[in-house]
């Protein structure tokens, strides 16, 4: 219910980039390109095989997300209800409402099946250091695992600092040596066969991270190409700052205590319920100073939705800590425990609420309406997400309408007859979009024409340009 409740249509940028791949995969026209995208094929297959079947739209779009979510909710409270009654129910429902697991799970993002498979590695491994599971069977689930986030998005790379540190620990201290040697020989073997398919189509082993340094371009979000100041910011408290938005700050905070308090003995992990705080720790360092291209340094965006795997770890280790601590136990026996859970459940309530921000379903409206079903080919001046993105509403089918993004256009162009369709709810101030609106505007006034208003639905209007 939360999940279609909540969900606020299509973002327009990576969600209509999967659609429409996976649209071609089920048209027998998928191509994989140099645009780096097409080689995420963790994501766009599972689209294309549910798209095939239930159609395309916003909900059926989000449905693959849906599965990693609520798989990773079962496997989060069979974990606990198996180690610790409350491990389980705590860690269900700060996954329920956590806010970037509520994001990710009503959009076409790579997260959750990244949050899923990373989840899910680690459960292999814990299960065997803990004795209790078959090494042969889970070495060989871990590693397709981890070829599956692979072949989801390399930022899997994030983690490898900390799979190679549980190689050597376990080395080190003679543990789960089977496990690793099968793990090893499977994880290199999936990787040649990887490279060995691209060397053979492309005649480049590498050619899926050299497409990935190809299409590296200099944003506000990028530091390679900013003063050595400004990079000094990033690798210091730059992610400080960005684990304050979009939520992350409440299972950070929620898993703190269990990360500071690890002890130099932890790190053997002997005892095994250590693992999810060493994992967080590791995996927070090497997305703090990872690069993102492998031909020069370039560190992550600061945003922590490319690091949303870390969240069930970080929910596992605070839970693991929490309860074996007394104000627990008082917690549970007090009135407050119930202030707590209602503030926790706010923020799927909070997700609802502002899930008609964007006015996608207003916008589909008018583009339907008025574009969509008439036969009339027409020019339409918008935003740059949809004028990246309207081929959604015609069913990926050609159209002779012309979208034109105002930041690129000519506004020496714009003629009589010209629409200009406005969504205030996702104008770009990254791209300068209400300036050049604004722009546009005056060069349409300096005509001597006038733009009228033919509709408007709630946060989108729609123009035509007039004598």
């Amino acid at each position: 219910m939360i999940w279609y409740l909540a969900n606020d249509g299509l973002a327009f940028w990576d969600d209509y980039t999967y659609l429409k791949f996976a649209n071609d995969v089920n048209q027998g026209r998928f191509q994989i390109s140099t645009n780096h995208f097409t080689s995420r094929l963790g994501m766009i297959y599972p689209v294309a095989w549910l798209t095939q079947v239930f159609g395309n739209s916003a909900y059926t779009a989000a449905l693959y997300p849906l599965i990693c979510s609520l798989t990773l909710l079962a496997l989060v409270f069979w974990y606990g209800n198996r180690y610790g009654h409350w491990i389980g129910v705590i860690g269900a429902l700060m996954i329920l409402v956590d806010y970037h697991t509520l994001t990710f799970t009503t959009h076409l993002f790579p997260e959750m099946p990244m949050v899923l498979c990373v989840f899910g590695a680690l459960l292999c491994y814990d299960t065997v250091n803990r004795r209790e599971g078959d090494y042969r069977l889970l070495g060989l689930l871990m590693s397709l695992l981890l070829l599956a986030a692979f072949l989801i998005k390399t930022s899997v790379f994030i983690c490898v600092p900390f799979f190679l540190f549980l190689f050597v620990n376990d080395f080190r201290r003679g543990r789960n040596k089977p496990f690793w040697i099968i793990s090893a020989f499977l994880i290199v073997f999936f990787f040649l066969l990887h490279g060995l398919w691209y060397q053979e189509t492309f005649g480049d082993f590498w050619f899926r991270f050299n497409n990935i340094s190809n299409n590296h371009e200099a944003t506000v979000k990028t530091f390679f190409d900013k003063p050595s100041s400004d990079l000094l910011k990033r690798l210091t408290y730059l992610p400080l700052l960005g684990f304050t938005k979009g939520g992350f700050f409440i299972p950070l905070l929620f898993g703190l205590p269990a990360l500071l308090s690890l002890k130099r003995k932890d790190w053997s992990l002997n005892d095994p319920q250590k693992l999810w705080a060493v994992a967080a720790v590791l995996i927070i360092t090497s997305w703090w100073f990872i690069s993102t291209n492998w031909k020069y340094y370039s560190p992550m965006p600061t945003d922590t939705r490319h690091i949303t795997f870390v969240i069930p770890l970080l929910i596992m280790a605070g839970a693991h800590w929490w309860i074996k601590k007394d104000v627990f136990v008082k917690l549970l026996l007090s009135q407050l425990k119930w202030a707590l859970v209602l503030g926790l459940l706010s923020i799927p309530f909070y997700k609802i609420t502002k899930a008609g921000d964007r006015s996608f379903k207003p916008l589909s409206e008018i583009v339907e309406d008025q574009f969509v079903s008439n036969d009339v080919s027409e020019t339409i001046i918008t935003d740059g997400l949809l004028s990246y993105g309207h081929p959604y509403f015609y069913d990926f089918d050609e159209s002779e309408d012309t979208y034109v993004w105002w930041v690129e256009m000519d506004f020496e162009s714009v003629k009589i007859g010209d629409y200009l369709l406005v969504n205030s709810g996702v104008l770009n101030t990254r791209y300068e979009e209400p300036g050049y609106l604004q722009l546009l505007r005056n060069s349409v006034m300096a005509k001597n024409l006038d733009l009228v208003e033919i509709e408007k639905k709630g946060r989108v209007s729609l123009y035509r340009i007039s004598k």
